[in-house]
């Protein structure tokens, strides 16, 4: 598939990849493979309008956000996937504020209830089947610290969104973390 701004969830197969990616116009961009038939690349720019916190998606229009951009989408998307792989730069051991937007604009995934998961409070999984989360995250000089909770972050956020197998990596550069993709 094509990489577009906007993506139409319809047309998603059910055993595809998503990836999720922050990569700005350039070489790593320009990188991405654009003829994997089960890739689909939902770019995190330009930056979404942050969640609003009404709760919306979650009692009046289920899994539809309120705001009118293409962050509404991506709900749509993981409700189709197999895997979803996140290509983030590394800001102090989380994700870049452009891919945490996507993310957090993701809530109408889970359902407002709780369930206890290994002793944590987790959401309960609205629609869709259970997928893998691949982190491929850029930066350079990242610390051990940064990885340890990069780690953390990670197993957080699959386990919020249902997927609960994750594997992460670091690279020092976004072309080599577009490189480990291909």
């Amino acid at each position: 598939m094509s990489i577009e701004n906007s993506i139409n969830p319809a047309n998603i197969s059910k055993t595809a990849i998503l990836a999720l990616h922050d990569l700005p116009p350039g070489d790593a961009y320009n990188a991405l493979p654009s003829s994997l038939e089960t890739l689909t690349f939902f770019a995190a720019y330009p930056t979404l309008k942050s969640c609003l916190g009404c709760f919306g998606c979650w009692v009046k229009t289920p899994t539809k956000c309120v705001i009118k951009d293409k962050g509404a989408d991506f709900v749509g998307l993981l409700a189709k996937l197999s895997q979803l792989v996140i290509i983030s730069r590394l800001v102090f051991g989380g994700l870049s504020p452009d891919v945490k937007t996507v993310i957090d604009r993701s809530i109408g995934f889970v359902m407002p209830f709780f369930r206890i998961s290994n002793g944590e409070s987790r959401h309960v999984r609205r629609i869709g089947n259970p997928f893998s989360s691949r982190y491929i995250l850029y930066g350079q000089d990242i610390t051990e610290a940064e990885k340890e909770t990069a780690k953390k972050m990670a197993q957080a956020n699959s386990l919020n969104l249902g997927s609960g197998q994750f594997t992460i990596e670091f690279h020092a550069t976004a072309l080599e973390a577009v490189r480990a993709l291909i």
